[in-house]
């Protein structure tokens, strides 16, 4: 059952995205206004007092020395004509209020003035009396239909004018990278479609500008991954066609043979052919393991002549007698994996004994940092046209050569392999005795400590 789509706020379009970011960012502007303007407000509310308390000593010393100068049971009359004057409300109080603490009392028994800073009333003793004389609220709005503070309205034009500008910012750095991840993701879904030759154009933005780069390059080796898996497949199937044909006709012929000695002529060239498709088939398993890498890399120091000595020893019996081979190896060490260097090297000289009219020479050797293995042969050759498809799977450019001789055209393939494998490559050219030379470098590793 497919997924539901996702709708409105979730869709992905460059307009959700705008708003997303943008109201993000704005609440958290928000809160970083907010936090940093209660912190500064705890921070200076000591200093904020006192600066009031400064100020308001005029006003007060003003009331006082009136007070003074009036008898006490004139003293709200005066305070009342006084307020007229005042933004702020001024009176007496006969006590102190129930919510000043032990501090402020402490301040007015001294005779000062004490600002309550959650009320923003001042409070100051009365001239010669106990009673206190309450100025405020200081902050009082000077008309109360305002339901707007003016703090408020700064926090609002703010808001607006920080949020026309970051918006105007946040859209023009956001589409670009919108338009970028649109055409992968468009690439991708062209690719995904079947399109293996679709891909990303480069990135207008630097941010995304990898994204692109890392997308052809996986397409690259998919497509020629998948190139190599099609070729394989049809240069397999193509090779499978020979020996289902000939057992085809050996069981024609098995039905029809009444002679016990062609009969078992017949069954045992079905059983060559049987066991040619099995080696077909592990052949080409181990191709395609190599090919995708998932053969591990095993490197070991050996000494190189010791070494491919014992593989000429091993592969003399399958070399035809009239063939001379020789060896030319110097008594020094090399890194490779054995067991790849083996089929490799093997496979060269097998190679070399099919097209050799007298002689077949390898020779190996060190050339700075790689290991050099040469076989050359005195045979044909090879056209500079056709040198480097003779290292393609399945491909045989004598046609003309039947199963006793031919093989199945992935021998120089996994030489090329292998050698790639170890971090060189594989080649052909012309050799000095008149054929073909078939050379394999080998990357060894750095020395220690370098």
């Amino acid at each position: 059952m497919p997924s539901p789509k996702p709708r409105g706020w979730f869709v992905p379009s460059l307009g959700s995205l705008f708003a997303r970011y943008f109201l993000i960012t704005m609440l958290i502007q928000l809160l970083i206004i907010i936090g940093f303007g209660f912190l500064v407000t705890k921070l200076y509310a000591s200093s904020d007092q006192a600066g009031k308390t400064l100020f308001m000593r005029g006003t007060v010393s003003l009331l006082q020395d009136r007070l003074r100068e009036r008898p006490p049971e004139r003293w709200d009359a005066e305070l009342e004509a006084a307020t007229k004057r005042f933004s702020y409300p001024v009176r007496l109080l006969e006590r102190p209020p129930a919510e000043l603490g032990d501090k402020a009392l402490a301040v007015l028994g001294h005779g000062q003035s004490y600002l309550d800073a959650d009320n923003q009333i001042l409070y100051a003793p009365a001239p010669s009396s106990s009673r206190l004389l309450a100025l405020g609220p200081l902050d009082e709005q000077a008309n109360d239909s305002t339901w707007i503070s003016e703090d408020i309205e700064i926090l609002l034009i703010w808001m607006l004018l920080s949020g026309a500008t970051l918006g105007t910012l946040l859209y023009f750095i956001l589409r670009p990278l919108w338009t970028d991840l649109l055409e992968v993701r468009r690439t991708a879904e062209v690719f995904a479609e079947g399109d293996f030759t679709a891909r990303a154009r480069s990135a207008k933005s630097r941010l995304f500008a990898p994204l692109p780069l890392a997308f052809n390059s996986m397409a690259s080796r998919l497509e020629r991954q998948m190139e190599t898996r099609q070729a394989l497949s049809h240069a397999i199937a193509h090779e499978i066609r020979t020996p289902i044909a000939r057992l085809r006709f050996g069981l024609t012929m098995l039905e029809e043979e009444e002679d016990a000695g062609e009969w078992k002529r017949y069954r045992d060239g079905m059983e060559r052919d049987l066991q040619e498709l099995e080696e077909l088939i592990s052949t080409s398993m181990e191709f395609a393991k190599l090919k995708r890498s998932e053969v591990p890399l095993h490197l070991e120091t050996i000494d190189l002549f010791d070494w491919f000595d014992d593989l000429i020893d091993l592969v003399t019996p399958l070399k035809p007698p009239h063939l001379a081979l020789t060896l030319d190896c110097p008594r020094e060490d090399g890194a490779f994996d054995r067991k790849l260097m083996y089929i490799a090297s093997r496979n060269l000289l097998l190679n070399a004994f099919k097209y050799a009219q007298s002689q077949v020479r390898m020779r190996v050797y060190h050339q700075g940092s790689q290991l050099i293995v040469e076989v050359d042969d005195d045979g044909c050759g090879i056209p500079e046209a056709d040198r480097d498809k003779v290292f393609e799977p399945f491909l045989r450019l004598d046609r003309s050569r039947d199963r006793a001789t031919g093989g199945h055209g992935l021998g120089l393939s996994f030489v090329r392999l292998i050698a790639e494998h170890h971090h060189g490559h594989a080649s052909a050219g012309s050799s000095d005795l008149g054929g073909a030379r078939f050379r394999m470098i080998i990357a060894q590793p750095a020395p220690c400590g370098q």
